[in-house]
């Protein structure tokens, strides 16, 4: 097996004003699948809550430093290695965001990000 990544890769990205949208493709390499678990692979939802934070600091300039909580935290379907995965990200007011992940599986976890 080649080097652990740390994120997934993204194949296109649509960017707006308000909202981004990235799909992502989740490599069987990917570091946050090391024990977790050996024989069936599961991302950790803490995982999709920590690239959600990176992706609003880097396409809405939000300082995580300002991060007060999440809201209505949801997290329905597991996302495995290869998985190709949407990542929806929309700016609900200036310290308010959702996201969202999805795929041909169906929706796999969604929330709202807050701060100050």
């Amino acid at each position: 097996m080649s080097e652990d990544v740390y994120h997934g890769d993204i194949l296109t990205k649509e960017l707006a004003e308000e909202e981004v949208k990235l799909e992502l493709k989740i490599p069987e390499n990917l570091y946050y699948f090391r024990g977790h678990f050996p024989s069936a692979p599961v991302l950790p939802g803490v995982t999709l809550t920590h690239w959600v934070m990176e992706y609003l600091a880097e396409y809405f300039d939000v300082d995580p430093d300002k991060f007060v909580g999440l809201s209505a935290l949801k997290f329905q379907i597991i996302i495995r290695p290869n998985y190709e995965i949407s990542l929806h990200l929309k700016r609900i007011n200036s310290s308010k965001y959702s996201f969202s992940y999805s795929s041909v599986h169906g929706q796999h976890a969604s929330g709202k990000v807050l701060f100050k």
